[in-house]
């Protein structure tokens, strides 16, 4: 682990019954803390009846997080730690984004701890941190034959463009995965997945490296453990969001994919969002604040822009004057900076 990890903090519960602990591993940058603080409570809030042992790394954390990790454990009687990846091992990786500007270095962490949590856990769910568990179902990932496969995923529909482009025998979302971590190691597939990823910007990132390294090497299981939601997508398509709702007996593990998120202002009107807000009331970071257009680094005047669709379809008019002027600000700002 010295290899990949320079620190780490644990928060213990003496009381967790080592042979049926089922690990969790989560990532993010120390802005995404909170977020993977919210996903962790929702595990928490539906599989109440189940051990759990959280591994969180990240590049740093806040002093603030850190008190509310150390909160959410002693609340749920939970095992977090919290690994901080070698500054040196992180510089190996493009900070271009290739035009997803609502992702950062952090996706790639995830196979780095694959490797750095080698003989500490025989195996473990990566969960995003975008990503809300509405029920109890997730310990199907403990109980599928892996046979002698490496991962169970979930697989997109045969004939997706990723499977063309990466020339690979099934394309999945790398959002959701269950590692065997022994064999992973066995085949030294983190030193891999780095070269890789150094290589070039692939189109999506992580998510193509893994999709070529894990070839021929997957199990997938059924759609409801990675249901894919795009916010985007929805506010873009539907006439009214605020209508739109999903069928929560057919999802075990929400995933909201795109740059549009359930933490961020102008999706707070569709149900699918206020899932994610349920579970944030009642986690340790119950205060913070939701994100506006205005926090967006790049290309700000696009997420102003989407504001103002949402509240014109909502028949917001003051919203929608205020944020057009909003998105015609930020765009000359953009163009003559």
């Amino acid at each position: 682990m010295d290899k990949y990890v320079n620190k780490v903090i644990n928060f213990k519960n003496e009381n967790i019954k080592k042979t049926n602990v089922k690990h969790i591993l989560l990532c993010g940058d120390r802005h995404y803390v909170k977020y993977i603080g919210v996903t962790m409570t929702s595990i928490l809030l539906t599989n109440k009846g189940e051990e759990f042992e959280f591994h969180i790394f990240v590049d740093s954390v806040s002093e603030e997080d850190l008190s509310r990790l150390k909160q959410t454990s002693e609340k749920f009687s939970v095992s977090i730690n919290i690994y901080f990846i070698h500054v040196d091992v992180i510089k190996k990786f493009s900070e271009d984004m290739h035009g997803n500007d609502h992702i950062s270095v952090a996706a790639y962490f995830r196979f780095i701890a694959f490797g750095a949590l080698y003989k500490i856990v025989d195996k473990v769910l990566y969960l995003d941190s975008d990503i809300c568990i509405l029920d109890d179902k997730i310990n199907i990932f403990w109980k599928v034959d892996l046979l002698n496969k490496i991962a169970i995923v979930i697989g997109k529909q045969a004939g997706d463009s990723s499977e063309i482009r990466l020339n690979v025998e099934k394309a999945f979302n790398s959002g959701v995965i269950f590692v065997d971590i022994n064999k992973w190691n066995e085949l030294d597939l983190t030193s891999k997945c780095i070269e890789k990823a150094c290589e070039k910007v692939w189109p999506f990132l992580d998510q193509d490296v893994l999709n070529m390294i894990l070839d021929k090497k997957i199990v997938s299981v059924e759609k409801r453990y990675n249901y894919e939601c795009s916010l985007s997508k929805l506010i873009d398509d539907a006439d009214k969001p605020s209508r739109i709702v999903i069928d929560k007996n057919e999802v075990t593990i929400l995933h909201y994919i795109g740059a549009s998120k359930p933490w961020h202002t102008w999706v707070q009107c569709c149900p699918v969002a206020q899932l994610w807000g349920n579970v944030k009331n009642e986690s340790c970071w119950n205060d913070i604040h939701l994100a506006s257009p205005s926090t967006i680094k790049k290309q700000t005047y696009k997420y102003f822009h989407k504001a103002a669709r949402v509240s014109q379809k909502e028949n917001l008019w003051i919203a929608v004057i205020k944020n057009y002027v909003l998105y015609m600000y930020w765009k000359i700002r953009y163009f003559f900076t």
